[in-house]
């Protein structure tokens, strides 16, 4: 009886040794997966595709085709009435997983703007996206990029500005558009574009192919900022 005691006992111990070390050896395959899995992401290129102005009662449910069809997320900063007039297009943005920044509620310059009409300008803005899309924005963009410091510190939101201007709005054509954003584009990018424009929609797919044949990723604004991609991060992100 002695020895098949003895027999059972060292079953059990080689056993309990087996699985210590199927522990161990898989805990440390799993951090070094881990480990790669986080250099690999570290070392893709990001950037970020931004529509101002919008939504526009044609060009944007064009552009969101685009997206769909390409399978990229991009950031929209709407302005309020136009929200309220189009509520669909704030709806479909967030089924594309999109995000929907504030771009107040008329287009405001808020570098003048006095307290109160910034207060009703970021506001009415934040309501009109909540009720199209049952959430409020966490980010905004002041209309021509100009907000005072003094009113900055009344808003509420993360404010984003830009880092590639694709100047859309000022050249209208097709090809300056492409050519403004991949000869500027690097890592970490925000460019900005408008929905607003003809020109702007037709060159888009050209901007998406292109950048993704670079190795580029498109993201949104705050994917952006939470993997550390936006440059001088306290100019375009602020709490």
């Amino acid at each position: 009886m002695k020895p098949i005691k003895t027999f059972k006992i060292k079953n059990i111990a080689f056993f309990v040794l087996c699985v210590i070390l199927v522990s161990v050896f898989s805990g440390i395959f799993g951090i070094t997966s881990d480990a790669k899995e986080n250099k690999e992401k570290s070392n893709k290129k990001y950037i970020a595709l931004t529509f101002d102005d919008g939504p526009h009662p044609v060009y944007t449910e064009k552009i969101l085709d685009i997206l769909e069809e390409k399978k990229v997320a991009a950031t929209f900063f709407v302005v309020g009435f136009r929200a309220e007039l189009h509520p669909d297009a704030l709806k479909r943005m967030k089924n594309l997983d999109c995000e929907i920044g504030n771009h107040t509620h008329n287009h405001t310059d808020l570098s003048g703007y006095v307290k109160n009409g910034v207060t009703y300008e970021i506001e009415k803005c934040s309501e009109a996206i909540f009720a199209a899309t049952g959430e409020y924005p966490i980010i905004y963009r002041p209309p021509f990029g100009k907000i005072s410091k003094a009113n900055e510190k009344r808003v509420p939101l993360k404010k984003i500005l830009w880092t590639v201007d694709s100047l859309d709005w000022n050249t209208k054509n097709k090809d300056k558009v492409i050519k403004n954003v991949v000869k500027n584009v690097k890592d970490g990018s925000i460019i900005l574009m408008h929905d607003f424009y003809n020109s702007t929609l037709n060159a888009l797919p050209e901007i998406i192919d292109t950048l993704s044949g670079e190795g580029y990723e498109f993201v949104t604004v705050s994917e952006l900022a939470a993997l550390n991609k936006i440059s001088n991060l306290h100019e375009y992100f602020l709490d």
